[in-house]
């Protein structure tokens, strides 16, 4: 289990992760502005791709995840 979650996380997805909590607890929700819709949405793409590349890690490594 450990090895694939150090296949699926990488450290740079670590980093983004952290600065996404920070941006997130941080940002005015009643006054959105265009810069923060669009880190939102990039901030939803990179975490869809994230679970992409966890479902594709765990169906080739056939299942398991030991």
């Amino acid at each position: 289990m450990k090895d694939v979650l150090k296949e699926i996380l990488r450290p740079f997805d670590c980093l983004i992760l952290v600065a996404a909590v920070f941006l997130f607890s941080k940002m005015n929700y009643d006054n959105l502005e265009i810069v923060d819709i669009i880190y939102i949405a990039t901030f939803t793409l990179w975490f869809a791709m994230l679970i992409i590349r966890g479902v594709i890690t765990y169906n080739r490594r056939g299942g398991r995840l030991h």
